[in-house]
């Protein structure tokens, strides 16, 4: 078996920053899934009361829109963040931990 060369420090501290912004993406993600689950779930309660008229149903749809608009709008910002990383997710050496270097 071939030993795990330990790459030098400042790319392990490169690729623990990498790999740290890509989970704090994912974790945001991740807030924003459950933000639309949210916003299911009220739309089912609403549609599930007997009392619903179309003034509260208005008025949901109105809420629904404009966190669909932030949602889209930070989805874009995260879209955005990940693409400052398209070209040093794989570097030349591989991270400590990593077997290989990635091939692209």
């Amino acid at each position: 078996m071939d030993p795990i060369q330990t790459p030098p420090r400042n790319e392990n501290r490169r690729c623990t920053a990498i790999s740290e912004l890509i989970e704090a993406v994912a974790e945001q993600q991740e807030s924003l899934a459950r933000i639309l689950e949210a916003e299911h779930k009220k739309i089912e309660k609403t549609t599930q009361l007997y009392n619903t008229d179309v003034d509260d149903l208005v008025r949901i749809d109105d809420s629904v829109e404009r966190i669909l608009a932030a949602v889209t709008r930070l989805e874009l910002a995260i879209q955005l963040k990940l693409d400052l990383f398209r070209d040093c997710l794989c570097p030349d050496a591989p991270c400590s931990g990593y077997q290989t270097a990635c091939t692209k």
